[in-house]
């Protein structure tokens, strides 16, 4: 699995709906505070996508009071609507606000990959997209261990962003 966003790119302009019914633009959200951006299949998605999503959520449930004390801000990010993310929400009791990616916009502009099932599309494994102020990507997690996620992306934000290597000179 691939996605076109990566370290060190600006994090696209794109507004989704939230639970708490505000459209937010993802890029001006970010500049609040670094973010974690968890895109991520599980409200409606069938068989082994939904347990990787669910996995996911549970880690970032679990890890939410590190993340609030190390001043990042979580999001978590699905194809459903925002009805369908309400009612995942709250029987999930989530810390964190829920974005609908419904028409699929930002997943489309990130190369996050989907799969459908019948006629729902969602993330097909979850992906984790950590940025800081600047609005910069710092890190992007593909297929990472639900039990890593945490300190994963408090080390992603909270280490320098490595130089670029000059190819000219090779350093």
């Amino acid at each position: 699995m691939t996605a076109t966003i990566a370290a060190g790119d600006a994090l696209p302009s794109v507004g989704l709906r939230a639970t708490d019914r505000f459209l937010l633009n993802l890029r001006s959200q970010v500049t609040k505070q670094p973010s974690l951006l968890v895109f991520f299949g599980a409200p409606t998605l069938q068989g082994a996508g939904r347990r990787r999503g669910l996995k996911a959520v549970e880690a970032l449930v679990a890890g939410h009071g590190r993340l609030h004390e190390a001043g990042i801000a979580v999001y978590g990010v699905s194809c459903d609507s925002e009805e369908q993310q309400t009612a995942f929400a709250e029987e999930h009791e989530l810390p964190f606000l829920l974005l609908s990616d419904e028409r699929r916009s930002a997943v489309e502009m990130l190369g996050i990959e989907t799969v459908a099932s019948g006629a729902n599309v969602n993330v097909e494994r979850p992906v984790a997209i950590a940025a800081d102020i600047d609005g910069v990507v710092r890190a992007v997690l593909i297929g990472f261990e639900p039990d890593m996620l945490v300190d994963g992306v408090i080390r992603a934000l909270s280490e320098p962003i490595p130089a670029a290597e000059d190819a000219s000179t090779g350093s």
